[in-house]
């Protein structure tokens, strides 16, 4: 598998976070203490499935609770729907 860094761009973004929420994989997640509390009571709020649940952003993945930053995805996460067709 190939990996890809941020910066992404709009499209890529969008088809990553996408991605983290289509069930076929487990989800890129925090790299912090995502069984606290916070987490916890995140995925709650937000319907997730996992605790820690890490956001595309034009950056990198972010995790929305505590920042945990994480800058790589896999190429074939940030394939458009169309590409993947």
């Amino acid at each position: 598998m190939l990996k890809i860094d941020s910066p992404w761009n709009k499209d890529q973004i969008e088809s990553l976070n996408i991605f983290q929420v289509n069930g076929m994989f487990h989800p890129f997640t925090c790299g912090g203490n995502r069984g606290d509390e916070a987490h916890k009571q995140y995925a709650r709020d937000h319907n997730q499935s996992d605790w820690g649940i890490l956001v595309a952003t034009e950056d990198g993945w972010i995790c929305p609770v505590c920042g945990y930053k994480q800058n790589w995805a896999h190429d074939f996460m940030a394939q458009s729907t169309s590409q993947k067709d």
